[in-house]
């Protein structure tokens, strides 16, 4: 299995993953049209993304970014039955992943690995996980609390986040590219979510992607939440 960390990760044309059914890839013909070019890896500053296959770039300190991905807007519950929507985003930064309450693939390991980072950010502020159940109709916001008792997430830190399913779906897999594969499935039913994690950045841009399975990407990831706290203070 190939484990890409920030910098090399941005400069390849596809992903390979490793879902809880296997091995998948962006087969020909998947990808964007408009990828026509690699942008240099900046030390010390993170990228932004665009496209469909979320192309990594770069913009000068303080410069603002155009046609970047961001979260679209959505209102779903969380494990508190309170309505949660895209302004929830608005002013912290955020870490997104997919999982289901039942789920005895990745997201055991997943969980726990996030886990850790909610221990981190319990130290500071403005920092938040949003988990979206790709199981919705069975993760009522009454199971939702009882498996975040079960594993220790706190709702304060960790939001978990149920639906309607086309709705959930539609987010997952047009906002995030969370579906490992889509070919040849029934849209409304079918999903098997990948075991990528987002960095979404206080203006609810994307601004990172990792490994949610593997602790080297954690620990990748929290070092870049650190570059992001740092640019949000000088430039807030």
């Amino acid at each position: 299995m190939i484990i890409l960390n920030r910098y090399n990760f941005f400069i390849f044309l596809f992903i390979i993953n490793f879902s809880s059914c296997g091995w998948f890839h962006l087969e020909d013909g998947q990808k964007d049209s408009n990828l026509t070019f690699f942008d240099t890896p900046k030390k010390d500053s993170l990228p932004y993304f665009r496209g469909r296959d979320l192309e990594a770039f770069w913009v000068p300190r303080g410069e603002q970014p155009t046609s970047v991905r961001k979260v679209d807007p959505f209102t779903f519950q969380n494990q508190l039955s309170q309505n949660i929507d895209e302004s929830h985003f608005k002013g912290k930064i955020t870490i997104v992943s997919f999982f289901f309450a039942r789920c005895h693939g990745l997201c055991p390991n997943i969980i726990r690995n996030l886990k850790f980072v909610q221990s981190e950010i319990a130290k500071t502020q403005n920092i938040q996980i949003v988990s979206y159940s790709v199981t919705p109709d069975l993760d009522t916001p009454q199971e939702l609390k009882k498996f975040s008792e079960e594993k220790g997430i706190h709702s304060k830190y960790w939001s978990l986040l149920t639906g309607e399913r086309e709705k959930i779906f539609e987010i997952a897999r047009n906002t995030f590219q969370a579906d490992t594969n889509t070919a040849n499935k029934n849209p409304t039913k079918d999903f098997v979510h990948s075991e990528q994690i987002f960095l979404i950045d206080p203006n609810l841009n994307f601004r990172g992607v990792y490994n949610g399975n593997r602790g080297e990407s954690i620990k990748t990831m929290l070092n870049d939440m650190k570059l992001l706290v740092g640019e949000f203070a000088a430039n807030p």
